[in-house]
């Protein structure tokens, strides 16, 4: 243990890491809404279509709206089972109004295409295959008859307006449905395998391979989530901080070998595993070090849970070579009381009563209560 050894900016970590929430998860789609509606009401107030600008002009407010409830957390669209299909409901009102506009069977079947992907946001699992595949076809079967039927009219924008024929519309709706089907299941799939892939690389980034519990960046992370939820509460209540420092570490691999090591590592990040809460968040700090955040944790209750700890480990014994090995851990403890106190304060003040347990012959733990 070096009292004087270096210590990394804890807020410049913390920042460095920090994970998008998932409000700003979604905010990438509810962006491209407001630009797509945004450039397609240009498109047609260029074209003179005034009945398709008023009903983008209200799809765009309703895009616009829409974003800042997320943004501002107001919504968070993952919580809510009904969030998928209002702004579902509306790209398909609106690509319907599209598809109208344009007036051309080509026009119908793309537009209809888009239509049922906008479907899939109605699905928080993604896996809507069939069910799109079944709206897609309706969607464009409608579109058609009410062409045909002359419901509505054809209106001329890029290509010459082409009367679409029954046939034309039953095949085109079964190719729709069809091709929506596989193009939901493609990326179904995909999404999942880029989703599980992207969950195993942070957890193999946030965790120490030897001892498997999370590593320093994984810490930080979880520190920067608990004084935000401090600073939330309207009591704010006291986050504690234990730093343990196994005794004579350097002897044990010097006398018996780094694989031994390795064990007393691993054992020792087990006592953790058992002697805490649910909520409790321990690390392997660096080495032989390991730093544990308490939340909502006076300094009585953080001294009981150290010296459980601390005990538990001492008790172990480990066979080798026909000797007993055990072994002793020596804990600094200090308390995050206020958002206002700086982390990296608190936890130099738990490296510094670990020096003073050190110091008086180690396997004990230091807080305010005892530092003098």
């Amino acid at each position: 243990m070096n009292k004087n050894k270096e210590h990394l900016p804890l807020t410049t970590n913390v920042k460095s890491i920090s994970v998008p929430s998932e409000p700003e998860k979604f905010q990438t789609a509810n962006l491209a809404r407001c630009v797509y509606t945004l450039v397609m009401v240009v498109i047609f107030y260029q074209f003179q279509l005034p009945w398709i600008v008023a009903i983008g002009m209200v799809h765009l407010l309703f895009a616009i709206t829409w974003f800042l409830l997320i943004h501002f957390e107001i919504l968070i669209e993952k919580d809510l089972w009904w969030s998928g299909y209002i702004p579902a409901t509306f790209d398909l009102i609106w690509l319907t109004v599209l598809a109208y506009g344009t007036g051309h069977i080509t026009s119908f079947f793309i537009l209809g295409y888009l239509g049922s992907i906008a479907l899939s946001s109605m699905s928080l699992d993604r896996n809507y295959g069939i069910y799109n595949a079944f709206l897609a076809s309706v969607l464009f079967s409608a579109m058609g008859f009410l062409v045909y039927y002359e419901v509505l009219p054809l209106v001329n924008i890029i290509m010459p307006a082409v009367k679409p024929t029954l046939l034309s519309i039953f095949i085109s709706s079964l190719l729709l449905g069809g091709s929506a089907f596989i193009v939901n299941q493609i990326v179904s799939k995909l999404f999942f395998s880029l989703t599980n892939l992207n969950e195993k690389l942070l957890a193999i980034a946030m965790t120490d391979p030897l001892t498997g519990i999370s590593n320093r960046r994984s810490f930080f992370t979880n520190l920067e989530i608990e004084i935000a939820r401090q600073h939330r509460s309207q009591s704010p209540y006291p986050i504690a901080f234990l730093l343990f420092d196994l005794d004579l570490f350097k002897s044990i691999n010097d006398n018996y070998g780094h694989e031994i090591g390795d064990l007393v590592l691993v054992e020792f990040a087990g006592v953790l595993k058992t002697s805490l809460r649910k909520q409790d968040f321990p690390a392997r700090w660096g080495g032989e070090e390991f730093l544990v955040l308490l939340p909502n944790t006076e300094l009585d209750g953080a001294i009981v849970v150290a010296e459980k700890i601390r005990t538990t480990f001492q008790s172990l014994s480990f066979a080798i070579k026909g000797k007993q090995l055990q072994c002793s851990t020596s804990v600094g403890i200090s308390l995050l009381k206020s958002p206002d106190e700086n982390p990296e304060t608190v936890i130099n003040k738990a490296d510094e009563y670990l020096y003073i347990a050190k110091e008086r012959g180690r396997n004990q733990v230091v807080s305010d209560k005892n530092r003098f």
